[in-house]
Order: C-alpha cells, then structure tokens, then sequence
C-alpha cells in the first residue's frame, strides 16, 4: 500500500476555506490598505486607483462617494470616534477627511510610509518613506506639527500606539523594535531584539497587556508591553513569505496575519495556534473585524469578506440522481463522510460544513481503497489521510 496526505486546504483533492460572503465592488485598481470602523458596521479600504471607499458591511454597498486623491493611496487610519479618516498617499503626504460631511479637513504634507491615529483623537503619527530613525506626531485637529520628532533607536518600519495614547510602539528594519513615551520623548522599552528581519507589524492588545509583531523573518511573536519578555513561543505558518501585516480583534481573542504572498491566517492570540485554515487575500492587505468573527481582504481590486466560524468544502459538482440516492456509498461518498466526521471533531459546533461530491478528475474513486481521519488531539488544521493500491497511483 502506498500513503498520500493532503493538507486539509489543499485544492488537489478538495477546496476548503472559510466560506466567501461578500464581494465588495469599486476600485479599479489592486486594494493597498482596509480597516474597520471601530463599531464593526463599516470599512474603508485604500487603493491605487486613488481613492479610499467607505463600504456598509451589512449590505455590501458603497457609503457615500469615494474620497478622491491626486495618486495612489497606500494608508488608511480611522479615529476612534469614527469620524474622521486619514489616507497617506504616494505622492502627497497625509489627507484628514470628515467621514461625515466628505470633505477634506487638512492635509499633512510629506512623503509617508506608516500612519496611524492615536486612541485619543490627538495625534497622527507618520514615518517618512526614506527610512530615517524618527516618527513625526501631528497634531489631528491642525496638521500642524505637534511636537519634535521622537528619535528612534532604527530606522522605522512600523508604528502602534498604546491604548490608552500615551505610548508609541515602533518596529525597526534590522528586526529590533522599541517603546517610546510620547511626553517625554524617552525610550520605555528597549530596543529589544525581536525578530531576525525586519518588524514588518505591530499592535497592542486591546488591554495594553501585550505587544504583538510580525516579521519578514516568518514568525509572529508576543511579548510583555512593559518588561519586553517574550510571551510563548514563536508563532509560525506563513513558511514561504514574511508577514505582512497584523490586525487584532477589539476584544483582544484573535489576530490575522497576512504574508507577503497573500495567505492569510486566523490565530488565538491565547493558545498561540492557527484556527481554521488559511485563504488567499492577494491585494496587499487584511484586516479582522472588531468582534473577531469576519476577515476582509483586497483580492485583485475587489474586497473580500470572509467569515471565519463557516468553513466551507466545496468543488465542482452535479446533484446526485434519485437512483444515486439509494445505491450503496461510493468512494466519493465515504469519502464525504469521512470529512463530515473530522469536521466534528473540530469541537467547534458553530462551524457549518458544505459538503458536494467531487467530480472524477478530481477523485479517481475506483483507486481508492481506505479513507482514515486522524485524530487532531485539539488542532484547528489536520490532514485527511487516503490510502490506496501502490499500483494504481492517485494524482
């Protein structure tokens, strides 16, 4: 007998992801930046197209006209409140837009490779595309500088604030990152050598607790806000590319990571494990939604929804005959049962499961001889294992 695994994703014998519930239509171009607005009802996303669109998550439809840019817009931050946007641009630094009225509040300008907004209301932090040891803070209200550069320990790559905007937390290019207090301008924490490429992501849990960062060197990895000691181990699944990008859930459970190809995965931010299994998001981009339940993603200039409590098994198909219905199980069939129980032992009861049969060059079912599911001893991904006569290869 000879034995072949299948990763639980893997599209060769049967396609498996979170289940695709909207399709958010608009731009034009490939999608560079998407964010939730802090009440999970709407989001924006960014794109070289120069514009940043406003959708209703509900209803999957644009809110309102399109904020119009002079080049392609690389970020997006959204205030606490909700009621203001800031889009960094290629070309033309920083624009401040009300969410309500549309209109152009001021503009910061500069180039700008990192943007985010202070939980207060107070502060857009930007760092310049040119790779310099500093981060500048605006004031939100004026555009106006708000103070002295915060000198950094490298060259910025990526910037979080506290929760509570007293801090700001930045991630260097040679894989250190550091804590600086924005009163005092002062080192807090480090820098402290965390990854072995460059910081490439990172967010504070919502309680302040814990720092998370990503890296081009392939891990994720979680630490003490306030001592610098690394929380657990390494966490590791994008294998291929570096990570991209983090974003948390507001209730601080689960995280997404994107890498630099595209795949993006769910973890808890507890166990330090994947949950489900991975898709594809190949715009540059992700973002989980506040109550962690949804993924948004740019997808070649479309956003994508996903929901990540459906896990969808799904392939071409023809509904069975009435005949069908009362023959004896084929292969195909076992072998649908055979997923239907390893999807039970996912001890997840809100996960539903669609399950069609696969057609024949996808399964040779007369090759088939023995299907087993392993047990996944709690693991949120496993393989499905199938055996069949060495001399009738299944590919």
């Amino acid at each position: 007998m000879s034995t072949s695994s299948y990763s639980f994703e893997s599209p060769g014998v049967l396609g498996a992801s979170y289940r695709l519930t909207k399709v958010f239509k608009g731009h034009t171009r490939s999608v560079s930046c998407v964010a939730y607005f802090p009440d999970g009802r709407r989001l924006a996303s960014a794109s070289g197209d120069k514009t940043v669109i406003i959708w209703d998550v509900e209803s999957g439809r644009q809110d309102g006209q399109p904020l119009q840019h002079d080049s392609s817009v690389w970020w997006i931050a959204i205030s606490l409140n909700g009621r203001r946007i800031a889009s960094g641009t290629e070309e033309d630094g920083v624009v401040v837009w009300d969410v309500l009225t549309r209109e152009m509040v001021h503009e910061i300008k500069g180039d700008v490779y990192e943007l985010a907004y202070s939980p207060d209301g107070r502060w857009i932090a930007t760092a310049p595309m040119d790779a310099v040891e500093e981060v500048q803070l605006w004031d939100a209200d004026t555009g106006r500088p708000g103070r002295e550069p915060l000198i950094c320990a490298g060259e910025v790559f990526r910037g979080a604030f506290s929760p509570d905007g007293s801090q700001i937390a930045v991630g260097f290019e040679n894989g250190h990152f550091q804590v600086i207090d924005i009163a005092t301008g002062e080192s807090v924490l480090g820098p402290i050598k965390g990854h072995a490429e460059c910081v490439s992501s990172i967010v504070y849990s919502p309680d302040g607790r814990l720092l998370i960062t990503g890296s081009w060197d392939e891990s994720i990895r979680v630490w003490n806000s306030e001592t610098g000691v690394a929380v657990g181990k390494p966490m590791r699944g994008h294998e291929q590319y570096g990570v991209g990008c983090i974003s948390i859930s507001a209730d601080g459970r689960k995280i997404a990571s994107r890498d630099c190809d595209g795949t993006v995965r769910v973890w808890d931010l507890e166990t330090q494990l994947q949950v489900g299994v991975p898709f594809d998001a190949r715009d540059q981009c992700a973002a989980i939604s506040p109550n962690g339940r949804y993924v948004v993603g740019g997808n070649l200039g479309s956003v994508y929804l996903w929901d990540t409590e459906s896990l969808a098994i799904q392939g071409p198909s023809s509904p069975p005959t009435a005949s069908a219905q009362n023959a004896p199980l084929s292969a195909v069939q076992e072998f649908h049962q055979a997923i239907s129980r390893f999807c039970n032992t996912l001890s997840k009861p809100r996960i539903s499961v669609s399950l069609v049969e696969a057609p024949k060059d996808w399964l040779r079912a007369n090759n088939l001889q023995i299907l087993q599911v392993p047990s996944i001893q709690g693991k949120q991904r496993a393989e499905v294992e199938l055996i069949f006569p060495v001399n009738q290869p299944f590919s």
